[in-house]
């Protein structure tokens, strides 16, 4: 009870206690990269700058090399990348160029993109405590958002995602099934309109939809029709009017991403696996290993289906959202790229899915081990001083750590089950506030 007499209940205190440590986590990413949207000394490479202070962000580098400064509306003039054309799916650029418009400098454009971040963080915070209570400390406190936040534009899938999540677990009551797995399809099908990677949660959804037995037959078939139609609309809508009016345009970021070289700042397994005939970026081993890349993410997704459709038929109930997580896992370690960054993607699913605390905290010092030792390691090398540093020895450690991890999850997450929302409240606040408990070999919305 404050001093005017209103009683502020604690668990209320804790969220916004949450909120408040998202985005202040948020704001110190901000900070981190502003000496990057300026000049550095004129007697330090501009490489060794940024890798000195780890000051590098997507967010300044593109104002500067893809026209931003030019507020053309992306992906309807020209066949490259360029004069306000990212390389992005057509929601982020399309955002990327709504929020430059205010600004006319890098620095600008990043403290918008912050405040952006920081909403977002707020909003993914709360999202996640209506589902998993005071588990969305992992998400709000620790250091992927001081890190990542305003590293790009991530935290726009990350959101649709989340609410994805939300609406099957635990969206009003009032809803239908059909309903849900319709909106829930709707959010992934934007997120992947933002960044891709959360189209692969329509298939699992859509396997809970038809295999999960709590409904008849029709009824399933509307309800996986729902998701997969909205899914798939979504994203129709958001590329369809740019394909029409220039093909070349919207061709231009997938030609980009394909002829990506795998480097040393893609962080992945298959550059430093395979030195040194991987060092040569020009080299034809690029498509080789471009090709070993698509041929395991492919293997490794289609498993995860193929076990996915196999416990559904076993249980009655499918575990879509712990395949969703294996999703992720074999796509983050498979994927020719391994950005820093991804581990905002993963997040979200470490809080709703139980998790141990151990396997979490390994998976994050992982992570920073690498991305550390990363930018150490090539302000060292900038400065002349070879790769036989600590910084190389723990960007190491932090690369095949996260790599193990993630392929440990993918077998972890379908023997992890949901967390019960409401878990983390007193005895007395579940039996005034009662939260609905999920099966842990289920999560579909009760018919």
């Amino acid at each position: 009870m404050d001093r005017y007499g209103v009683v502020v209940h604690p668990r209320t205190l804790e969220r916004v206690a949450m909120c408040v440590v998202a985005a202040v986590f948020t704001a110190l990413n901000v900070l981190m990269k502003l000496p990057c949207t300026v000049p550095g000394p004129a007697d330090l490479p501009r490489g060794a700058f940024v890798s000195q202070y780890g000051c590098w962000s997507d967010v300044a580098a593109l104002w500067n090399t893809r026209g931003l400064v030019e507020h053309v509306f992306p992906y309807v003039h020209g066949s490259e990348l360029g004069h306000g054309t990212v390389e992005y799916p057509t929601l982020t650029g399309v955002w990327v160029w709504l929020t430059a418009l205010p600004v006319d400098t890098a620095r600008g454009f990043l403290l918008v993109t912050g405040v952006v971040a920081g909403v977002l963080a707020v909003v993914v915070t709360l999202l996640l405590v209506r589902v998993a209570g005071r588990r969305a400390w992992v998400w709000a406190a620790t250091p992927p958002l001081a890190l990542y936040a305003a590293f790009n534009w991530d935290l726009l899938a990350v959101a649709c995602t989340v609410v994805g999540l939300v609406v099957v677990l635990r969206a009003p009551s009032t809803w239908s099934p059909l309903v849900r797995f319709a909106v829930a399809g709707a959010a992934f099908g934007l997120g992947g309109a933002f960044k891709l990677y959360p189209l692969m949660f329509l298939a699992p959804l859509a396997i809970a939809a038809l295999l999960d037995r709590d409904a008849p037959l029709g009824a399933r078939v509307r309800r996986t029709g729902a998701a997969l139609g909205t899914g798939v609309g979504v994203v129709l809508a958001a590329n369809l009017p740019f394909v029409l009016v220039n093909v070349e345009g919207w061709l231009s970021v997938f030609r980009f991403q394909a002829a990506r070289p795998i480097g040393p700042s893609t962080l992945s397994i298959w550059y430093y696996g395979l030195l040194p005939r991987s060092a040569d970026l020009d080299g034809p081993f690029q498509q080789t290993m471009g090709t070993m890349a698509t041929a395991a993410t492919a293997v490794g997704i289609l498993a995860v289906l193929v076990v996915t459709v196999v416990l559904a038929l076993r249980r009655g109930t499918t575990p879509w959202l712990q395949s969703a997580a294996a999703l992720l896992a074999v796509y983050m370690v498979c994927n020719k790229v391994a950005s820093p960054q991804y581990v905002l993607w993963l997040l979200p699913f470490l809080v709703v899915l139980r998790v141990g605390g151990w396997w979490i905290g390994a998976y994050l010092v992982a992570d920073l081990c690498a991305v550390v030792g990363f930018f150490r390691n090539t302000y060292a090398t900038a400065l002349g001083a070879g790769t036989q540093t600590w910084a190389f020895q723990a960007m190491t450690v932090g690369i095949w750590g996260r790599a193990a991890l993630l392929v440990a999850f993918v077998v972890l997450f379908f023997r992890t089950p949901v967390v019960v929302a409401g878990a983390a409240l007193s005895e007395g606040e579940r039996e005034a506030e009662p939260d609905p408990v999920l099966e842990p070999s289920s999560t579909s919305p009760a018919p």
